[in-house]
Parts: structure tokens; sequence; C-alpha cells
């Protein structure tokens, strides 16, 4: 009777082990984002990731524990939540691309993807976001005075002047209807107001101008108007 009962008991134990691991199987997506992994290409960069793919890209940065966007290397592997297949970000224009953070603004064409470069190389003293309680719009790079600070793609300057307080000398390039830029605490002005410029092209000098302690540029970009992390859009 005892061997039958323990016989028993065996089963039933074998029985609930089954189902609890089916359970845990079967609901994997609860625990799991679906997505694929896509391994980083030379020249890219986490924003181009997150258009082509049409995922946020703050998410993509959250679930990757990206601290540091900037820092994506070639050949690492970015999982990309909700993602079918793997694509080339870089055979892609753009224009096509509708990303789902913005599906409540279908009536205008996503934002054009561009190739930006850095307008300085060099330590990035204070990030984009808020900092003691004020939204900080854009990355402070620090620089040797006088070190060249160069157009992250061409463009038209729109403003070369000293007048916004606490900004020092600075300029302002407008790219196309999606995008602009703006380099500020310069020590001189190397373009005027009106001036094409092309991707790379000194237009000014690392100051400490305005509102500024140590020699640094501020720089922004903004998209359609409103100011974007620029560690995101930059290689």
């Amino acid at each position: 009777m005892t061997v039958r009962l323990n016989f028993t008991y065996n089963k039933l134990r074998k029985f609930v082990f089954l189902k609890f691991f089916l359970i845990i199987l079967l609901s994997g997506c609860a625990f799991f984002p679906s997505g694929i992994y896509h391994r980083v290409q030379k020249g890219e960069t986490l924003w181009r990731i997150s258009r082509v793919y049409e995922v946020d890209l703050d998410e993509i940065a959250r679930i990757n524990h990206l601290a540091d966007a900037t820092r994506i290397k070639t050949g690492q592997l970015i999982f990309v939540p909700g993602a079918k297949e793997r694509k080339d970000t870089l055979a892609y224009s753009g224009r096509s691309i509708s990303p789902r953070s913005r599906k409540k603004e279908r009536a205008k064409p996503p934002p054009e993807l561009i190739d930006f470069s850095w307008p300085l190389k060099g330590k990035i003293l204070v990030g984009f976001g808020k900092r003691s309680g004020k939204r900080h719009q854009g990355v402070d790079i620090e620089g040797r005075e006088g070190t060249p600070i160069v157009a992250i793609y061409d463009g038209i300057v729109t403003y070369s002047n000293n007048k916004l307080r606490g900004y020092g000398n600075m300029v302002i390039i407008k790219h196309n209807e999606d995008y602009s830029s703006v380099y500020a605490h310069n020590r001189i002005n190397l373009v005027r107001e009106g001036e094409r410029v092309k991707k790379r092209q000194a237009i000014a000098q690392v100051g400490a101008t305005g509102w500024a302690d140590v020699p640094h540029v501020h720089f922004e970009i903004r998209e359609r108007g409103k100011a974007v992390n620029p560690v995101f859009y930059l290689p």
C-alpha cells in the first residue's frame, strides 16, 4: 500500500512540475520582450537604428542599459524590442520611415535621416536633460581655447551673434526643414548670417563667453524646433 501511494505521489509531483514548466514556457513573452538583435555597423548611430526599426529611441537605450548612447561600437549587439527581421539601416534614406513613437504625427512625413558629425571631440561636461531643476537643452563639450568648432552637416547660418543673454558668441545653422544645430560660448564666430557652410567646416572657435566658466561649446540639435538629445544623433 505504501509503495502504491509513493508511486501515485511521484506521478502527481511530475505532473505539477511539467504543468508549471509549460506555463512558464508558454507565457515567456510576458517576461521577455520579443525582438531581434541588431549588430552595429561602422558609422551607425542609435538614432538611425531606432528610426529604421521604428522603435522609440529611449526604449532601445533603456532596454540595452546604455548609459552613454555615444559608446555603441562596431560589432556590438543591440536588442531591438518588437522587431521581427534584421534590417540594413545604412541602406535607408529615411523619408519612408514612420516611427511608432510618432504615429500622432502621420500627417507630416518623418524627419529625414542625416549623418551628422561631432562639432568637437572632447569630454562631455554636462549632458542633456534636467540639471539643478532646469532643463539643459544640449550638451557641453570640453575643448581647448581656440580649438575649431565644425558644422555637423551642410546648411545655412541663420544666426551669428552674441545678443542672446548667457550664450555669448553663438552660431545657429539650419540644415533643412527638420533640423538645425546650435553652437554657443564661442571665443569668436567664423561665419556670417546667410552664409552657406559644409559639413565639418570650421564655423567658430572654442571659448568661454557668456555664462561659461571653462572653455567649451554648448551644442544643441533641434528637430522641428524641439531640442533633442544630441548624443543619440551622433556616430
